[in-house]
This record gives C-alpha cells, sequence and structure tokens, in this order.
C-alpha cells in the first residue's frame, strides 16, 4: 500500500514540475489538455515499469491527475484514462499511441535532467498536432 502512495506521489511530483517549470499550454485550450494528458500518461508508465507498478496503479494516478491537475470531472477523468489504456494500441488511434510513446520517452528526459530537451519534445509534439488539425 505505501509503494501505491510512493508512486501516486512521484506522479504527482512529474505533473507539478512539468506544468509549472517545463510545458506551456493554454489551460483552456482542451486538445492542449488531452496532449498533455496523454504525454504524462507515457511519462506515468515509464515510472511505473520502474517502480513495478500494477497497469490499476498508473491508471489510478492518471483518473487523479486528470481530476486534479487537467480539471476534468472525475467521470471524464475515467473515461480519458480508459481512451488512454485502449490508445496503447496502436490501430486505435495512432496519434495518442505516438504521444504516449513520446511521453514514455520524455519519463527519462525527466529522470536525466533534460528539461530543455523535454521541453522541445513536448513543444514539437503541439506544434504537430496544432498544424494538422488546422488544415
Amino acid at each position: 500500500m505505501e509503494e501505491n502512495k510512493d508512486f501516486l506521489n512521484e506522479c504527482i511530483s512529474i505533473t507539478n514540475t512539468t506544468i509549472d517549470k517545463v510545458f506551456k499550454i493554454d489551460s483552456n485550450d482542451e486538445q492542449e489538455k488531452q496532449i498533455l494528458g496523454a504525454y504524462l500518461f507515457g511519462m506515468f508508465n515509464g515510472l511505473g515499469h520502474e517502480k513495478n507498478s500494477t497497469p490499476v496503479e498508473i491508471q489510478g494516478a492518471m483518473i487523479q491527475v486528470a481530476n486534479e491537475k487537467l480539471k476534468c470531472s472525475l467521470e471524464s477523468a475515467v473515461q480519458f484514462s480508459q481512451f488512454l489504456i485502449n490508445s496503447t494500441d496502436k490501430g486505435s488511434h495512432p496519434t495518442m499511441f505516438a504521444i504516449i510513446h513520446r511521453g514514455l520517452e520524455g519519463y527519462f528526459m525527466y529522470k536525466n535532467g533534460e528539461t530543455e530537451k523535454l521541453s522541445r519534445d513536448f513543444c514539437d509534439i503541439i506544434e504537430v498536432v496544432k498544424a494538422a488539425t488546422e488544415r
């Protein structure tokens, strides 16, 4: 049980650090919040792999972060986390699949203190998705 709390606390720490210091998003832009959520989900999976966390622990952390930090209702946070889980199948949603995997790589940038590289990586994703959806 204590390990669950440690994992959740580390996920919240990652979220707070990245939102406050690394990623710049418009908190009123739903698309940017979804991209951030997918990227964080990838980061949580990287941390979860290192900590031998269960999929349920990772999903629980994602629900809490989506609810508290991304300001989703609890119902929306649960639905979003399930959407992210489904998106780990490339055929389900290739764009979200790619963002989740970039977030997984982003976890290791975060862990190694490569905040500038992490910020660039995230900003590149935002730019590419925005450009593709504005066509």
